[in-house]
């Protein structure tokens, strides 16, 4: 019995000394550091920071306006070639068991590369009145990703047909002492080349997992043909069709032209990409016709 009340009284001035408060403190302020992405309504600050910053930008007039994007010698006219850049950390929120990061992370960090791209590439759509709901994802995971690793998440657009748009997102490290945000443009028409696990590539990076994501653009209810909306971004090089955008902005009827005008009036088609997006179409297509057909058969 004194014994016991030896232990207890032993252990209730251990609990007392500043030490043990301070590894406590320390333990605690650790787990809140690195959970602190994971809080309460986070999640939606960084996704919509990007919107909140294009809009505040654009009201101070450091963003330039539609009409003059055509007119800027350092827009990118090809579709292709337009790309944005997300960087990342895996950090023990967003990882698993494993101390890779977990396969929900990768959507959970998608967002806010999505939010980027629509933001930056598609703001010419956006400040017309349009947005851009998700119809669906497809994910391939190639080979894990270390806990604490530093990642970039490079998309960019796939390809498109009469109703949908594929964008093309990659999840890469530096696993060498090559320098990130090399140049990341892709040639061909395959969006991602032949990869093999774990392998580095000619651009110094490795590939974890790649992501296709279909989107569709909307005013209102009404759908917009990609062709359309990317023709109304600032792509393309067609001089009548840069003529038509410029006058319907000039006239304010930009966003009747969006909703049914294109039907009559045509235009804005960007045949001059017309083989590139066919033969990427094809691609992306193969990515996601797998698990639609398994739906199919369901039914």
């Amino acid at each position: 019995m004194r014994l016991d009340k030896a232990l207890l009284t032993s252990l209730r001035q251990a609990l007392c000394l500043p030490s043990f408060r301070f590894l406590c403190q320390l333990l605690l302020t650790s787990l809140l550091f690195f959970n602190a992405r994971s809080f309460p309504l986070v999640w939606h600050v960084r996704i919509l920071r990007h919107l909140l910053m294009r809009s505040v930008r654009t009201r101070l007039g450091l963003t330039p306006p539609p009409s003059s994007v055509k007119n800027n010698p350092h827009t990118v006219h090809n579709p292709f070639e337009a790309q944005s850049l997300y960087k990342g950390w895996a950090g023990p929120d967003d990882c698993d068991f494993l101390f890779h990061l977990s396969n929900s992370s990768y959507a959970k960090n998608l967002d806010l590369a999505r939010a980027e791209i629509c933001s930056t590439v598609m703001a010419g759509i956006m400040q017309e009145g349009g947005w851009m709901p998700l119809a669906g994802a497809y994910y391939l995971f190639i080979s894990e990703l270390p806990m604490f690793s530093r990642y970039e998440i490079r998309s960019r657009l796939g390809s498109w047909d009469d109703k949908w748009i594929y964008l093309v997102s990659e999840f890469v490290t530096f696993p060498t002492s090559s320098v990130s945000g090399r140049d990341t443009k892709t040639t061909g028409i395959n969006p991602v080349t032949k990869y093999q696990r774990r392998s580095v590539r000619s651009d110094g990076t490795v590939l974890h997992c790649v992501a296709i994501s279909v989107y569709c653009f909307k005013i209102g209810r009404i759908t917009v043909p990609p062709r359309v909306a990317l023709s109304i971004c600032g792509f393309g090089i067609n001089k009548h069709d840069e003529a038509l955008i410029s006058s319907k902005r000039k006239e304010g009827t930009m966003r009747h032209y969006l909703e049914a005008g294109w039907r009559n009036e045509g235009g804005c088609d960007l045949h001059e990409f017309e083989t590139q997006r066919l033969g990427s179409l094809e691609w992306c297509r193969k990515l996601t016709e797998g698990i639609r057909e398994a739906i199919d058969a369901l039914e």
